[in-house]
């Protein structure tokens, strides 16, 4: 089907897709290319590329028998957020390979879905509120399997929303941005213009003061990146699935109406990203509260939220940023988000799941089978059921191969059909055979992607760098004969030729083990270096390294080298080397030879809970083993009031050890190492109590107290208490007591004899209205809320 005739297609809009014999293929792939003013280059769609790849094919194995039905079994009712992704998921599956068994399952959940929603659209104000995720599943599922039903709701519901906004209209500001994503999608597959139009419409209102808003979005606009219009915004802000469903269909935008302000503004957003805000292993999220970006260079190990959901969004908007502009260092930040901050977001059996995604693991952490919010493993399923749609792309003469994976491809170009084979064991290897075979002989150019890390580049900009790293030139040879192929200024070599059947391009990436370090502003790196390999980040785990990680330590000049285990974790490539550890004998501590095994961060945590570390120690001091209590004290108790279980979030860092560990805090907000927190019900204060071996003089005492930006604040008020004799006294304290905030909270006292010591704390009581995003679980509340909540870092009594 030509240009003209597709643009003829769509105009007739949905009924028009069920006429067309080659619907599915040609629906395939993405229409933005053959729109006015869209993308000049389209991927070539997963229905025309097959991975046969031993990485990716078991994974994708997984997802279709197991991961896919898995999240189906929990998930129940009509609920278009969630489900809608899984319907999407199965439409991929079924397109490449069809199951009467799942498709007669999915159209019953599809018939339930549609009831549900048809039910709520009577009017624009309800309309408006369908997730967008239920759009694209719409057109996916359609396209898939020609199921009308879904087609046809998703059209009253976005024909109900153009009836009552838009301009002249009412406005709207969605809390969550994937209805823009969905609008475009429809528009896609229909043609119809007004859809389109409501999704720019959407974008451009966000910013305006114009819409009341209440509760989290009135409280701080940049949550869901309303803080001021699109186009003006330069930083990446606020909760981070919100932001990359936001700037998906910015750049969308940027291509459908070349705006170059849109093309702008996400050029700076990305920048800020990248270049100040993102983890070594492609994650995104600092904070906890809100499910944010942080502050620049604030990059948390242990409290990384890190959301899958995010790495999801993350993956998708690289891709369309890389579609528009055509430079690697997307695919480069594409492919990183992949391997790592995603792909550990399911287990390696397809039935469980990690929501966030943290760098250090103290051994209370694993992925979860269900939690109360279970938004990230549907985005998972859906991501790699349409994987094959990341690999190729291409445009009338150039063919870009972007990711490297054992697979063949069918694409046209120059006037001829043209297949591609890809032969490697990539990530394993770096040796890629790439089988070019036109069905005529034809010229175009052949992009081959140099990624950035063989250049020994992290990501764009100067947030992380490897330690004394050369620059490896690709070796490259076309029917054997060599090929001088220097890499062009946006990170690909360009093979350019009259091809022909039987043409064979060979290309060797070496693959050195890289260690990276941190810029000095990223705090808790400081001191620290991350391995790498291709395009894996690595982590020590507990089971290959005498059941600890976080004892390691990489000094300076360490020599690492590698090997491939085929009956570990499925097979992995890991890193070994020569360090150091250090352990704990005779009541001291000491340095001892290690043999490291690191293994690819994506596979953490498919052996049980135990210690894991991506940033390693480089010195002695950095590392970490378990505290013992000072000799003087027999122990340590607590009043009550700490509500810890287990619940799928990553929560480790809230431990009664920490108080007492010895660690210098960077601030109150360190959530880079363990801390201790309380909750006691209003009207009782909490202590914490060290109980002595022996009585002892005691005269000064200084606490630091925790405070995360959210629900855990600096106590109201605290004071020392001691036990004699008999009873509890109060120590003579010299001054009044302080609180002090990024500081140690010290007091000094006429000396006495003690048995045991106590701080008695008054925390905060704040109170949380019903709507507003509250404790514990950083949810939208139900009902009003009175909370309590102080937390300590360290305590030391003199």
């Amino acid at each position: 089907m030509d240009s003209v005739d597709r643009r003829s297609f769509l105009k007739a809009g949905a009924a028009g897709l069920a006429a067309l014999p080659a619907a599915r293929a040609v629906l395939g792939v993405s229409l933005l290319d053959e729109l006015p003013g869209a993308y000049g280059l389209q991927a070539v769609p997963f229905t025309s590329v097959d991975i046969t790849d031993a990485f990716w094919r078991p994974r994708m194995e997984a997802n279709r028998a197991v991961s896919l039905q898995h999240c189906f079994d929990r998930f129940e009712g009509g609920n278009e957020f969630s489900v809608s992704k899984l319907v999407e998921a199965a439409a991929y599956v079924l397109t490449k390979r069809p199951d009467t068994t799942l498709q007669a399952y999915v159209d019953q959940r599809v018939d339930r879905m549609v009831a549900a929603i048809d039910r709520r659209i009577e009017n624009p104000q309800q309309a408006v509120r369908v997730s967008g995720h239920f759009f694209e599943a719409a057109v996916a599922y359609h396209q898939a399997t020609g199921n009308q039903n879904i087609l046809n709701a998703a059209r009253r519901a976005a024909d109900q929303i153009d009836q009552g906004y838009g301009p002249g209209k009412a406005t709207y500001i969605s809390g969550h941005e994937g209805l823009k994503i969905g609008l475009i999608a429809l528009y896609q597959a229909t043609g119809e213009e007004r859809y389109y139009r409501l999704a720019r419409f959407f974008a451009d209102e966000r910013g305006k003061d114009d819409y009341p808003r209440t509760g989290e979005y009135a409280r701080d606009r940049t949550y869901a990146q309303d803080h001021m219009p699109v186009v003006k915004q330069k930083d990446a802000v606020g909760h981070c699935v919100r932001a990359t469903f936001l700037y998906i269909p910015m750049t969308d935008i940027a291509a459908l109406d070349q705006s170059k302000q849109y093309r702008t503004a996400v050029h700076r957003i990305w920048s800020d990203a990248i270049e100040r805000k993102t983890y070594v292993t492609g994650g995104i999220g600092s904070i906890r509260f809100h499910e944010k970006y942080g502050a620049a260079y604030e990059l948390p190990n242990l409290s990384a939220w890190n959301e899958t959901c995010a790495a999801y969004g993350n993956v998708v908007w690289n891709h369309r940023l890389f579609l528009l502009e055509r430079d690697a260092k997307y695919i480069d930040v594409m492919e990183r988000v992949l391997y790592n901050a995603l792909l550990v977001g399911v287990s390696l059996s397809g039935d469980r799941f990690f929501y966030q995604n943290p760098l250090i693991s103290f051994g209370d952490y694993a992925r979860f089978e269900w939690i109360n919010t279970p938004c990230c493993p549907p985005n998972v399923v859906r991501l790699i059921a349409s994987l094959g749609s990341y690999l190729y792309a291409n445009d009338e003469r150039n063919l870009y191969v972007n990711l490297f994976a054992d697979s063949s491809a069918k694409v046209n170009l120059a006037g001829s059909t043209v297949r591609i084979r890809q032969e490697t064991r990539y990530p394993w290897d770096g040796k890629i055979r790439l089988s070019v075979d036109p069905a005529t002989p034809a010229e175009f150019t052949v992009h081959v992607r140099a990624p950035g890390w063989l250049r020994g580049e992290v990501m764009p900009g100067e947030l992380y760098e490897c330690v004394n790293a050369r620059a490896d030139n690709p070796r490259v040879t076309v029917n054997g004969a060599a090929a001088r192929n220097p890499v062009d200024d946006r990170g690909y070599l360009q093979l350019n030729r009259r091809w022909q059947a039987g043409d064979v391009v060979e290309i060797d990436l070496p693959m050195p083990v890289r260690e990276i370090t941190a810029r000095a502003e990223v705090k808790d790196d400081r001191r620290r270096a991350a391995l790498q390999r291709g395009p894996l980040v690595y982590c020590a785990e507990w089971p290959d390294n005498n059941g600890h990680a976080l004892n390691i330590v990489v000094p300076p000049g360490a020599t690492f080298g590698t090997e491939f285990r085929p009956d570990l974790l499925g097979g992995v490539q890991v890193i070994t080397g020569s360090v150091q550890a250090i352990e704990r004998a005779d009541g001291s501590t000491r340095v001892v030879p290690h043999r490291l095994i690191a293994i690819p961060y994506y596979a953490w945590a498919n052996r049980g809970m135990g210690e894991m570390a991506v940033w390693l120690a480089r010195d002695p001091d950095t590392a970490w083993i378990a505290p013992v209590l000072p000799d003087s004290i027999a122990r340590i108790m607590h009043s009550g009031g700490v509500q810890k279980g287990w619940t799928g979030y990553n929560d480790q860092n809230d431990d009664l050890g920490a108080v007492y560990d010895g660690r210098e805090p960077l601030n109150s907000a360190d959530q880079s190492h363990r801390f201790f927190r309380m909750r006691p019900p209003v009207g009782q204060p909490a202590w914490l109590q060290y109980d002595f071996k022996q009585p002892m003089k005691i005269s000064s005492t200084r606490v630091y107290f925790f405070d995360d930006k959210r629900f855990c604040k600096l106590p109201a008020s605290w004071r020392l208490l001691y036990l004699g004799d008999e009873d509890w006294k109060p120590v003579d304290a010299r001054r009044t007591y302080q609180v002090k905030k990024d500081a140690y909270s010290e007091m000094a006292f006429t000396a006495v004899m003690a048995t045991a010591v106590r701080i008695e704390v008054e925390p905060q009581t704040v109170a949380y209205k019903s709507g507003d995003i509250g404790p514990p679980a950083a949810m939208f509340l139900t009902e009003d809320t009175a909370w309590r909540e102080f937390g300590v870092i360290e305590w030391e009594v003199k």
